[in-house]
């Protein structure tokens, strides 16, 4: 969900996905997931969907639709301090509605971009999220930017990209 150019979904797909539904709020950016699925031979095994992404989470839920897969790569929710309680809810709700639609042993993939949104809170309010959802996580891997994104030392909003893998029981 959020897939913006589609480079989740071409990775899925190159590493084994059988099909991939990319979801995101943007007609521009799902013409651009559309043509790179298209040039790397992947056209046909990608549905793009123009929704806003927690309406479609929700949607699937109640249509009782279960994934083995559900990737959440939003925008940054906290663009400055001021709005972190804001992105906090955004993050939990996001990534609750993810844990409700993934069939048991299912794997989710969260990222966050918010250089307001520490590591460690964003890891405690996926927690939250799975407890809320009555479901159990195990922590397969904790990813962070690459080397071209340095962190500098003794400032912690300079590591925002974060990306968190979870098997969910």
């Amino acid at each position: 969900l959020f897939c913006h150019n589609g480079a989740f979904a071409v990775h899925a797909l190159h590493y084994g996905a059988r099909e991939v539904v990319g979801v995101d709020s943007s007609a521009q950016a799902l013409e651009l997931a559309r043509r790179n699925a298209e040039r790397n031979g992947y056209g046909d095994a990608v549905r793009f969907v123009e929704a806003n992404a927690f309406d479609f989470l929700r949607e699937m839920d109640r249509a009782e639709e279960r994934y083995d897969v559900v990737i959440l790569d939003p925008p940054a929710f906290a663009k400055s301090k001021n709005h972190f309680e804001a992105a906090r809810r955004g993050y939990k709700e996001v990534n609750l509605r993810g844990i409700r639609i993934l069939n048991p042993g299912g794997f989710l993939i969260t990222c966050s971009c918010s250089r307001h949104m520490p590591k460690d809170e964003f890891y405690r309010l996926v927690l939250e999220a799975a407890c809320h959802a009555g479901r159990k996580l195990l922590l397969v891997e904790e990813r962070g930017q690459a080397k071209d994104h340095p962190v500098l030392a003794g400032v912690p909003e300079t590591e925002y990209l974060k990306c968190l893998v979870f098997q969910v029981l």
